[in-house]
């Protein structure tokens, strides 16, 4: 009896688990059947702010893209968030050897990615602000197709998705389904009018909208959080439909991959901990359930210890599992044409859980150093 009692809840949790990914694939397509009205505002000004600190072997890469970039009215300003590798130096160098007028690095007065922020907004000339971070490359017409949902008087913020770069080994692998899983997760909360995260590496706002918010006052303190908070005051203050979530490849970033575990670990850990910093239920409400599932997932071997059919359900618990996630994360990829193989799903399908877990812990009881602080 007390092994039927196991199998039932691992495969109750498992059914709502399977459920849940279906109907988050299923919000994914919806927002695929939506188109932004194009018009081109060539005259629009818009200001891009990229803050850095300690990533110049990251510098050259990304100024090549910002030098590709096929807006007309637009000006760049790279922050230094006070860096020790010289990178400000080489921003320096790059800018009055090319003579760009529209290129204009800074040093922040403030310590930290929200000051640096802030201090870019005053010395913008744009009217749109938009964002993103030392270690992206963005797509070539990248600027317009952000400007888009601004066409709409009432839209006051814009974010987009974001991939880690393609590499092929099974951990850079890892690291794009686990980005597919979370942009599954932000479009549904965008699509059910609760949106609860962001990426400040693809995004863009008002800058009168920004500055009436009075920036990040309010919640400074927290290391991170520039995106997700951000866009609960937006919300706060101007409602849900203030708000446009691209999910389409013309906006796709592409950020580095981390180099280690314990690199990727701390980023996650760092994004997670500040989850009870928001004040919507939705925060809470997703880290409880994933933490959950992945619990379940832990815990699935406890059948082996069951006679008769408990060694076949752990199977077919794993089988489903697998199954469901490849087909779902698999179409997410499709999408921004990447080609993941079914053995990084494998890979993916069993690490996950633990992965969740030790984050979890990790925002609770870890100390987070980033970029040397």
């Amino acid at each position: 009896m007390g092994m039927n009692l196991l199998a039932f809840f691992f495969f109750g949790a498992l059914v709502i688990y399977l459920a849940i990914l279906v109907m988050l694939a299923v919000f994914w397509r919806k927002s695929k059947g939506k188109t932004t009205e194009k018009m081109n505002i060539f005259d629009y000004p818009v200001t891009l702010l990229v803050p850095f600190r300690n990533e110049k072997s990251q510098l050259p890469k990304l100024l090549e893209s910002l030098e590709k970039l096929t807006y007309p009215s637009l000006q760049v300003i790279l922050i230094d968030d006070d860096s020790e590798d010289g990178g400000a130096e080489y921003v320096e160098s790059w800018i009055k050897g090319k003579s760009y007028s529209h290129f204009l690095m800074v040093q922040s007065q403030e310590q930290g990615k929200k000051g640096a922020i802030e201090q870019g907004v005053v010395l913008s000339n744009g009217y749109i602000i938009l964002t993103t971070d030392a270690d992206c490359v963005l797509p070539t017409d990248w600027v317009e197709n952000m400007l888009q949902p601004f066409n709409d008087p009432k839209v006051q913020m814009v974010a987009g998705p974001v991939m880690s770069e393609d590499r092929k080994s099974n951990f850079n692998q890892f690291q794009q389904i686990e980005w597919s899983s979370i942009l599954l997760m932000t479009n549904f909360f965008f699509q059910i009018n609760k949106p609860i995260m962001c990426s400040a590496a693809n995004m863009g706002y008002r800058k009168e909208a920004f500055q009436h918010l009075g920036g990040y006052q309010g919640n400074s303190e927290q290391r991170s959080g520039d995106d997700s908070f951000l866009l609960e005051k937006m919300v706060r203050a101007f409602g849900h439909h203030a708000i446009h979530y691209f999910t389409d490849k013309k906006v796709l970033v592409r950020t580095k991959a981390q180099k280690s575990w314990s690199l990727f670990l701390a980023q996650r850990a760092r994004w997670i901990s500040k989850w009870n910093q928001h004040q919507s239920m939705e925060n809470a409400f997703g880290a409880v359930v994933t933490a959950g599932f992945s619990l379940a997932s832990l815990l699935s071997p406890l059948l082996l210890l069951g006679s008769g059919w408990m060694p076949l359900l752990f199977l077919l618990y794993w089988v489903l599992k697998l199954g469901v996630e490849y087909v779902v994360m698999n179409k997410v990829l499709e999408g921004y044409e990447i080609k993941a193989p079914f053995l990084s799903f494998i890979y993916a399908s069993f690490c996950h859980p633990c992965f969740v877990i030790v984050v979890a812990l990790s925002s609770f009881f870890g100390k987070f150093k980033w970029k040397g602080r």
